[in-house]
């Protein structure tokens, strides 16, 4: 029995020291909702600049650094277009387009890393610290993990439709839509409610406080990201740079 509990007592901080390292989701859930805010109202060159910091600190804290690197090819290539747009094409519509992907270029990196770094369970619990009405977290839940079923679901489809015979071809894009939409809606169907009844399961509409095995306090990974945030905005809502 003592041996039991000094091995659960060193799981336990086992865990609390990779919880320290990595982000609070209800920090990341925070920033991805303030920054397209500020990047709306004060669309400079600087507010891009603090937003890519905060994307990828995030995707540095969390070890992904293929993500990191293609991104960063991403938004390089992204900015050879708008000087070239700028100089040289002079298309306002190209140009538009081109500069409102790299504007939530910061956005697109912290919610690729919330969808696929967290598991539902995790993002329920924090949500819960904001004391938001339940509705609208039992929905932000579902629809946060469902993005990666939905990615699952379309490589089923387009093997299913390889082994029947089915080309995946642009040459007959109305076809291919087809192919590919009407699986998808009917999995849609029956997916949302799988989802909506593993959540009932685990208690996501019950009316009593819900516990957590998850640390749910901010630690100093967060307090870096708030503290990158929270600088660079203020110094952008003042007009210090």
């Amino acid at each position: 029995m003592a041996e039991l509990a000094l091995s659960e007592q060193v799981n336990n901080e086992d865990v609390r020291h990779l919880n320290r390292r990595k982000i609070n989701p209800l920090t990341l859930i925070i920033i991805n909702a303030v920054l397209p805010v500020v990047t709306m109202f004060f669309p400079t060159d600087k507010s891009i600049i603090i937003g890519l910091c905060l994307g990828y600190t995030a995707l540095l804290i969390a070890r992904r650094y293929k993500t990191a690197l293609k991104t960063l090819i991403w938004v390089a290539v992204g900015i050879m277009l708008i000087l070239l747009n700028s100089f040289y094409i002079k298309s306002s519509v190209l140009g538009m387009m081109i500069n409102m992907t790299v504007y939530f270029t910061p956005c697109i990196l912290i919610a690729v890393l919330i969808v696929t770094d967290y598991n539902s369970s995790e993002i329920l619990s924090a949500l819960q610290r904001l004391h938001l009405p339940k509705i609208f977290i039992i929905g932000l839940t579902i629809t946060i993990r469902y993005i990666p079923t939905f990615r699952r679901e379309f490589r089923i489809i387009k093997q299913a439709m390889h082994i029947r015979g089915v080309e995946f071809s642009m040459k007959h894009p109305l076809r291919t839509f087809e192919y590919l939409l009407v699986p998808q809606l009917f999995r849609c169907v029956s997916l949302s409610a799988e989802l909506t009844a593993a959540g009932l399961t685990k208690g996501i509409a019950t009316k009593e406080k819900r516990t957590s095995y998850f640390d749910n306090r901010f630690h100093g990974v967060d307090y870096v990201m708030f503290a990158i945030g929270g600088v660079g905005m203020v110094l952008i809502i003042g007009g210090l740079i």
